[in-house]
């Protein structure tokens, strides 16, 4: 319970802390710096949220995301179990990154605010038109050097079993597959275990990340390419097995 009342002071204090960061933002004509200037602001953010919570994230794989430096953006995608997938998963991603989000989160409008200034897209699940502007903003940004994050399962997934997927949404992978980046697959292991099972406490927990190796659907063979969903969710749960193993160690 502690944790929890500590987590909304912490909120509210981010909003007095938004405030200035918000002015220096208004200033800063330049889309990159800006990018830049946002991407700094929310990523401090996580890292006091995961702190105040005790949370402990253990990543692998990165240099997964090394190898791809040069690239001027990239296309990640991420199995969902938790709201905390975006806190943690946000750290270990090495760059500025716009995230899919569901549309819902405008509604909390220190959270909405810096989302818009690190580009996130929100999406509305019931509404086939927001999905396909979703699509058409994604290449978009991907074209002009912003990598996106994207969660193909489309919702949270509460299977007791992590490594047992939801069908991963095909629409998803018209993005690499119109701009041609590189897709950085990147499992994320328990971070439901710090909210969601806990619910309305917050808890200390180890949260676990493995970032694959990035692949292009341009270089698959035929039948890979026609089932990129499939394949994808396939390597998320590889990913995710491997994670399973070394939390059991």
């Amino acid at each position: 319970m502690i944790k929890t009342i500590l987590s909304i002071i912490f909120i509210i204090l981010l909003g007095l802390y938004s405030i200035p960061e918000a002015i220096v933002s208004f200033f800063i004509k330049d889309k990159d710096k800006l990018q830049n200037h946002s991407n700094k602001v929310v990523k401090k953010a996580c890292e006091i949220v995961l702190g105040i919570a005790g949370v402990k994230v253990h990543t692998y794989g990165m240099e997964n995301f090394e190898k791809l430096k040069d690239e001027k953006s990239i296309f990640i995608i991420s199995n969902h179990r938790g709201y905390f997938d975006i806190l943690t998963g946000y750290l270990a991603i090495n760059r500025n990154c716009a995230i899919v989000a569901k549309d819902s989160l405008k509604k909390f409008p220190i959270v909405s605010y810096w989302m818009k200034k690190i580009n996130c897209q929100f999406l509305d699940r019931k509404d086939l038109r927001s999905g396909a502007m979703m699509v058409v903003n994604c290449i978009k940004l991907i074209n002009e050097g912003v990598s996106v994050w994207i969660f193909p399962e489309g919702t949270r997934n509460k299977n007791e079993d992590a490594t047992e997927l939801l069908e991963f949404k095909a629409g998803t992978f018209k993005i690499p597959d119109k701009t041609d980046c590189y897709i950085v697959p990147m499992a994320i292991l328990n971070s439901e275990a710090v909210f969601e099972k806990q619910f309305p406490r917050i808890k200390s927990a180890d949260v676990y990340i493995n970032i694959g190796t990035p692949y292009k659907m341009s270089e698959l063979d035929k039948d890979k390419y026609q089932n990129i969903a499939e394949y994808s969710r396939e390597i998320m749960q590889n990913l995710l097995k491997e994670l399973v193993e070394k939390k059991n160690l």
